[in-house]
């Protein structure tokens, strides 16, 4: 019983990770295509 629990355990950390993981990644593509529409419209603003 005691090594069921510790997989539960385990696994419970092991989502968690994953879950964190996936959220800064998306963080950091939001923040990546944000940069790239404001240079996009810096360029922009300079030619007009």
């Amino acid at each position: 019983m005691q090594v069921v629990g510790v997989g539960f355990i385990v696994g419970v950390i092991q989502d968690s990770c994953e879950t964190a993981l996936n959220s800064s990644t998306d963080v950091l593509y939001t923040a990546i295509a944000e940069l790239g529409k404001n240079r996009k419209e810096r360029k922009a603003n300079k030619v007009a």
